[in-house]
């Protein structure tokens, strides 16, 4: 399976706010680029609110073929806070080509609540691996786009817009590689021969299925 490393990283930390709509939709009160050591993703509530990001960019421009399942790889950092369920949503951070350090106006404005790029994560390992699962959204944007960005937000809360009591907290290791590992659709012909399944022929006559479009004129 094929893997890639993140390219750029970033957090980016809400005002604090009495609001939560404030805090939610405001730009970051900060913002850092290209991490190191843990970063968390929080949704914090109590008197005031407060909302941290991360932002992730993989450069997917050498990917041209369809990928058929792709998942993400991170390490998790310290002792995380539960419930700690989180999702990874469309983003076009970075100035949407990686080229550009995380700004404080990527908090928000640079999020695509309507595509998730991950199924929810409803647990979280510390210190050891964490899997996102990508959604079909994410598997066209890796074939059909350059630079493949995500931000990984609180689920319960941020996501779902809810105001909650629960605080939640989830902690990144970024000493360690966050890695994307994909796998490309099968190419070539891919109808049975005699009765045998395409999934289990890989060649015809020494031919490689992958180079053969028609057998015998067949399609």
């Amino acid at each position: 399976m094929p893997t890639i490393n993140v390219n750029r990283t970033g957090h980016g930390r809400s005002p604090a706010s009495s609001s939560f709509n404030t805090a939610r939709t405001s730009a970051a009160a900060s913002a850092t680029d290209s991490l190191s050591g843990d970063h968390n993703v929080q949704f914090f509530t109590g008197r005031s609110k407060r909302f941290d990001r991360i932002f992730l960019h993989f450069d997917t421009s050498g990917i041209t073929g369809t990928v058929s399942a792709a998942h993400i790889d991170i390490d998790g950092g310290g002792s995380s806070l539960d419930p700690n369920d989180t999702i990874m949503i469309k983003s076009t951070a970075f100035g949407g080509d990686g080229g550009t350090a995380l700004a404080t106006s990527d908090m928000f404005s640079s999020l695509d609540y309507s595509t998730a790029y991950s199924t929810e994560l409803t647990s979280w390992n510390a210190s050891t691996n964490n899997e996102y699962t990508l959604t079909a959204a994410a598997l066209a944007d890796i074939k059909n786009n350059d630079n493949f960005i995500l931000a990984i937000v609180d689920h319960d809360n941020d996501y779902s817009n809810s105001n909650s009591t629960a605080t939640s907290d989830v902690r990144i290791d970024f000493d360690t590689t966050i890695t994307l590992d994909y796998t490309l659709a099968a190419t070539g012909y891919t109808h049975d021969v005699i009765g045998v399944a395409a999934a289990s022929i890989g060649k015809v006559n020494t031919v490689a299925t992958a180079n053969i479009g028609k057998i015998n004129s067949v399609d």
